[in-house]
């Protein structure tokens, strides 16, 4: 059992994510308001409308036992995951909990609490990767890029003039799969800060300007990278 604690944005797309794996897990949402939305994206039938004040409604989900695996503390207000980062920490020792921070100061409150991983928008991992990806990746994948140990990055490709990639539309680009790349999706310069998954099945056209955000190995990143920098150059 996987437990997600505050249905914010980011905890859709991790919920998204858990659904496409079959992951078994559970949403916690204290806010009846938000709850709502939780009901309504229908990714699991387990949803909880718990303050988690008390460490009976965490105990009732074993967070004891190994019956779960991890927790998510990525709720809207930091104050939320702090208490409930502290409460799981001192329930079970061993537990991965990844908590959200928003600035250094609640990056350090988190770490003092006991959080295993912690997302901070300030940083260029973490947060950014659950927020782009859409696609049903493991949850150990993404574990390991949480952690630093998969050898695996998220790397934006900014589209430059006499790129090979300007003007080419997503579904007929060969270059990210010859270097084993996924294309997560685009930044489009002409959309402001709106980004389009890749697998939403829109076949997006590339113009200068844009931004590639891609997921591979480092050293397989660093060759494309070498490849787009030539052909900008001939």
């Amino acid at each position: 059992m996987i437990l997600i604690f505050g249905y914010s944005k980011l905890a859709a797309e991790i919920a998204s994510q858990l659904k496409a794996a079959d992951y078994e897990f559970a949403v916690i949402e204290p806010i009846n308001e938000t709850l709502t939305f939780a009901r309504k994206d229908q990714y699991t039938k387990n949803i909880y409308n718990y303050e988690c004040f008390n460490d009976e409604e965490l105990l009732s989900f074993g967070i004891d036992t190994n019956n779960v695996q991890m927790l998510f503390c990525v709720h809207n207000e930091f104050n939320r995951n702090l208490f409930v980062t502290l409460s799981a920490r001192n329930l079970n020792h061993n537990l991965k909990i990844i908590s959200l921070a928003n600035d250094l100061n609640e990056e350090k409150k988190l770490h003092m609490a006991g959080a295993s991983v912690i997302l901070n928008p300030s940083e260029t991992t973490g947060l950014r990767i659950f927020r782009q990806l859409d696609k049903p990746i493991s949850l150990s994948i993404l574990d390991g890029i949480l952690n630093g140990n998969s050898g695996l990055l998220v790397k934006e490709i900014p589209v430059m003039p006499n790129s090979i990639l300007d003007g080419k539309l997503t579904k007929e680009m060969d270059e990210f799969k010859r270097f084993n790349l996924i294309l997560l999706g685009i930044q489009d310069k002409e959309m402001g800060k709106e980004f389009i998954f890749s697998s939403r099945g829109i076949n997006h056209k590339l113009d200068v300007g844009d931004i590639a955000v891609v997921l591979g190995r480092s050293y397989e990143i660093e060759e494309f990278e070498k490849f787009i920098e030539k052909s900008e150059l001939e």
